[in-house]
């Protein structure tokens, strides 16, 4: 099927790509040409994947917010603190930023109170150890 049905879409924080959560609820990156409206504003717009660029990135929906989100005004440990994110979020966006994200040029960093994303220690420290076993 080459017409997905997009619940809601904005500018991604990756040159050209919008970042989407479909019908189905998970998030996605995909072209931003490849999104059309609607034709009434009650019905849900759609992706045309007929050239198969749409990427699923997560089933978290709060990976949409951390996709286009270009200054949060509280620090990742407040934020954490005050429930919007977890831990779990923070690793599996560090994950995507090392895997699949990587592939797209960023057109700018998310903050967190004026300061860049920060890699939990868990997540550094796991890689150093894969890094080590591999060796």
């Amino acid at each position: 099927m080459s017409r997905i049905p997009i619940r809601t879409a904005t500018t991604s924080n990756y040159k050209g790509m919008a970042a989407m959560i479909g019908e189905d609820g998970q998030v996605y990156l995909g072209r931003r040409e490849n999104l059309h409206p609607g034709e009434h504003p009650e019905d849900p717009g759609f992706y045309d994947n007929v050239d198969g660029t749409l990427r699923h990135i997560s089933n978290n929906v709060k990976m949409y917010h951390l996709l286009y989100g270009d200054g949060f005004g509280y620090s990742q440990q407040r934020m954490q603190r005050e429930h919007w994110f977890t831990k779990a979020d923070y690793m599996e966006f560090a994950s995507l930023r090392d895997g699949i994200l990587s592939r797209f040029p960023a057109v700018r960093e998310i903050t967190f109170a004026g300061r860049p994303f920060e890699q939990p220690r868990e997540y550094r420290r796991l890689h150093r150890e894969q890094y080590a076993s591999a060796r």
